[in-house]
């Protein structure tokens, strides 16, 4: 998948260069900000979001041929709408702002995601992705949303943990309802399953607790 991603990387930069520069500016800005947060969003939530949004994230190179293939192949069998986004995706729709459901913004993603280690190391990218997130009403961003959750940043117990991560496929609204809490307490508890089952394997490996400076092209 990686040499794949990597022939797609070239294009995307033929193409999109002017594109790629602009977006560039916007992620070296964010991701500036993420360093002089001094904040690291611990291991578990970063494990749990791999977890949870993108199991494969050490094996590509910004985009996940293998659920792309499966998520046409569910499409075309049974109907079914699921996402293939990898963390890369997310990040690049976030720093971006833009969220339209259109052909032409997924591919344009795509593209942009691959380039995304040109900047920052992929072993740094689910830190920076937990940092900004949008976890719901006035959480955007880890810092803020374990504020307003009132969870200890320091300590944050696994089930904290699990129910934080969650939020970011169910965000909580101002309002929050029974049925969307009980979406976020059973996405909490099938990712701490998950957790468990990619605890023995290969998922987590090349994660750092560390923040290094980006680099530029």
């Amino acid at each position: 998948m990686r040499i794949l991603s990597q022939i797609f990387s070239f294009f995307a930069l033929l193409l999109l260069r002017d594109e790629w520069n602009e977006f560039k500016k916007m992620l070296i800005y964010s991701y500036s900000a993420y360093e002089k947060s001094n904040y690291i969003p611990p291991l578990l939530a970063q494990k749990l979001l791999i977890s949870g949004e993108d199991h494969r994230f050490f094996q590509h190179g910004g985009v996940d041929l293998i659920a792309i293939c499966r998520v046409v192949w569910r499409r075309v069998i049974s109907g079914k709408h699921e996402g293939a986004s990898t963390i890369e995706m997310q990040i690049v729709r976030i720093i971006s702002g833009r969220f339209e459901l259109t052909l032409r913004r997924k591919v344009r993603e795509m593209a942009l995601a691959t380039l995304l280690t040109r900047v920052i190391p992929k072993d740094r990218l689910p830190a920076f992705y937990l940092h900004i997130g949008y976890y719901g009403w006035h959480m955007n961003g880890f810092k803020d949303a374990c504020k307003y959750l009132r969870l200890n940043l320091d300590s944050l117990s696994h089930i904290e943990a699990s129910r934080l991560v969650a939020r970011l496929k169910y965000p909580q609204p101002h309002y929050v309802t029974l049925s969307r809490l009980n979406q976020i307490i059973g996405r909490g508890e099938y990712l701490s399953c998950l957790y468990l089952k990619h605890q023995s394997g290969k998922v987590y490996s090349g994660l750092h607790n560390l923040i290094i400076s980006y680099e530029t092209i």
